[in-house]
């Protein structure tokens, strides 16, 4: 084997070495994944680093937005209270595009949809569940109001909650703007929510 060979090896050895430890490192390292070509615009910009508090926050996000977006849309058909008609309106028209952005993070980090956003919310605190959902279908006016106001201002209060928890503890600039953004709107919904119900 030539000598020029020879002298090379150790510092392939090295390389080598050096990429398998950084191979093993631990899932709470940030991640960065590079958009591919052809996502979205949003999903560009969001290739950035990204730490597994980002990822739960957008999964729990994403489910805990379209249970809100079905939940208003009853309102807007069952409800009696023109008030809560027009918060229902609004959480469908601020919550519409947050699921956009949140999907477009997903979709940036190269990680999986659920297949059923509804089982990110299982065994959550204030998670809506099935039989709930169809009660609250089958009644209209003031018992619609009533039941609707209570359901609503414990799912706002648990949104807050994982909206925080990003705060806290993400990295991904985009979902960490996103939480705080969701956190406000939220927290302004419950206090509407119990204006209606003191009122």
């Amino acid at each position: 084997m030539p000598h020029a060979v020879l002298r090379s090896l150790p510092v392939a050895l090295a390389t080598a070495l050096a990429a398998a430890v950084l191979a093993g490192c631990s899932d709470e390292a940030p991640r960065s994944q590079t958009a591919p070509p052809g996502t979205s615009p949003v999903a560009q910009q969001a290739a950035v680093p990204f730490n597994d508090a980002d990822l739960t926050f957008a999964r729990q996000a994403l489910a805990h937005h379209q249970q809100g977006v079905d939940l208003a849309s009853l309102a807007e058909t069952r409800a009696g209270n023109d008030r809560l008609k027009a918060l229902a309106k609004r959480i469908i028209d601020t919550h519409e595009p947050e699921i956009a952005r949140l999907s477009g993070l997903i979709e940036s980090w190269a990680q999986p949809a659920p297949d059923d956003p509804n089982m990110e919310h299982v065994q959550r605190d204030g998670y809506i569940g099935p039989e709930d959902m169809a009660d609250l279908a089958g009644l209209s006016g003031k018992d619609f109001d009533r039941q609707f106001v209570t359901r609503l201002l414990r799912q706002r209060e648990a949104g807050v909650r994982i909206a925080d928890a990003e705060t806290q503890h993400g990295r991904n600039p985009d979902a960490r703007d996103l939480a705080a953004t969701t956190s406000r709107s939220q927290q302004q919904e419950i206090s509407d929510l119990r204006g209606l119900q003191n009122g």
